[in-house]
């Protein structure tokens, strides 16, 4: 008579990363099922979990079993290819934004990303997309989606079809989302990188702020704030959000002055903060590759210049925050600019230069998004009752982070995934 219980997938790595301790441990098994997590101990102690139950047991010498990775800031509907969002606005329908969507969460999925956000797809996208993953139709991670952001009339991101202006129309919006299905609140609190925005100063005034938080946390949904000035920083702060977005210290005239104040603010917060530096990484190299090629356009000319001058400053910025004890959380907003799908490791590695530990960029791209989603109970770490959202590397990333990218196996929700390829370096 055949046994018809779900076996037990027995993993029995070099060495774990379990999202709880601080440092690897060795020796060590962690078993799951169709349900999740079942156990995780030394590997001395197996044969008494569970033994009537049948088991297939993976052993992977000289890898490190870690928690899936978890890139709380993407653009699914966006190409990577060095095309501003006004190009893909023109050019692209909503069917081929979706059809992109689906392509790119797959890649995120095969590279060891169990977990991502959408923080700003046009109109219905990100919910078809959501619903198509629940489906099955398409393979990709656990996906949370914001729709369409909100922002001012010609605000950052406008084009997506999330306008809403006053206290009553963003409450009302915010209310809208919760009705097509959002996970979070995603809100341009400032301008950005949208021709008609202004990115130096704050977009909504406090008032409009502090509803859209409100009404999002009547909902239990965090807020995710973009804010690309020291003044929107500010006001985000004032409002409540639950994480900030590029988080850059500029004043009314487009210069950067590092502000104690703020930095003091955002570190006594405990408000989460995403620097999404390795965006700047990847434009550069981008642009490195078309002056190979040929003069670059004023445009491009100006975009190099730029982002050469800010690179160190950002970088300065942050390690500075760091010092201050602010919280990170990795998010690559890939898809965006000329950062394709395919290496939010890249975004880890970048904190890692900032000042983190190797630990705590991993924490930063495991454990802390989860959190910050309010989906810590689900996943983020390893732990017994999560679910099986797993990434095996080769090498041992405690001591060399640059092995996240040595992409050995994936398991989603307890199931292999086939696709599994390592992350392509982007810089």
């Amino acid at each position: 008579m055949s046994d018809s219980r779900s076996p037990l997938t027995v993993i029995l790595p070099e060495k774990l990363i379990d999202g709880v301790q601080d440092a690897p441990q060795e020796g060590m098994a962690v078993a799951f099922g169709d349900v999740g997590i079942l156990w995780i101990g030394r590997r001395g102690d197996l044969d008494n979990v569970q033994s009537d139950v049948p088991r297939q047991i993976l052993e992977f010498p000289n890898s490190t079993l870690l928690p899936g990775l978890f890139d709380c800031h993407t653009h699914t509907n966006m190409p990577g290819d060095g095309r501003t969002g006004e190009e893909v606005d023109r050019d692209d329908s909503d069917d081929l934004r979706l059809l992109r969507s689906a392509r790119n969460v797959a890649e995120a999925l095969s590279t060891g990303v169990t977990t991502l956000c959408d923080c700003g797809s046009w109109n219905r996208t990100a919910f078809s997309l959501k619903d198509g993953l629940a489906q099955g139709i398409m393979p990709g991670p656990r996906t949370l989606v914001s729709g369409p952001p909100l922002t001012i009339t010609g605000g950052h991101l406008w084009f997506m079809g999330g306008e809403a202006n006053g206290v009553d129309n963003v409450r009302a919006t915010v209310r809208e989302r919760v009705k097509q299905g959002a996970d979070f609140i995603k809100v341009a609190a400032s301008g950005g990188s949208t021709l008609t925005s202004d990115p130096y100063r704050a977009a909504f005034s406090l008032k409009e702020l502090q509803a859209i938080v409100d009404e999002a946390h009547n909902r239990n949904l965090p807020v995710l704030a973009h804010c690309r000035c020291t003044e929107s920083v500010n006001f985000a702060l004032d409002a409540g959000v639950d994480a900030i977005l590029h988080c850059f210290f500029a004043d009314a005239d487009g210069s950067y002055r590092y502000d104690e104040p703020t930095a003091g603010r955002l570190a006594e917060s405990g408000v989460w903060l995403n620097p999404t530096m390795h965006l700047g990484r990847v434009s550069r190299a981008h642009l490195q590759r078309i002056m190979e090629q040929r003069p670059f356009t004023p445009a491009e000319q100006e975009r190099w210049e730029r982002s050469n001058r800010m690179a160190g400053t950002a970088m300065e910025q942050f390690g500075r925050l760091i010092s201050a004890g602010v919280k990170l959380i990795g998010g690559s907003d890939c898809g965006w600019g000329s950062y394709p799908f395919g290496d939010f490791q890249g975004e880890l590695i970048a904190m890692r230069d900032a000042g983190l530990t190797p630990m705590q960029a991993i924490q930063a791209g495991t454990r802390n998004p989860a959190a910050a989603l309010r989906i810590l109970p689900q996943t983020g770490s390893i732990e017994p009752g999560k679910a099986a959202d797993l990434l095996l590397v080769d090498g041992d990333p405690s001591a060399n982070i640059q092995a996240l990218r040595q992409v050995r196996t994936v398991f989603q929700q307890g199931r292999i995934v086939e696709s599994a390829r390592p992350a392509t370096a982007m810089d």
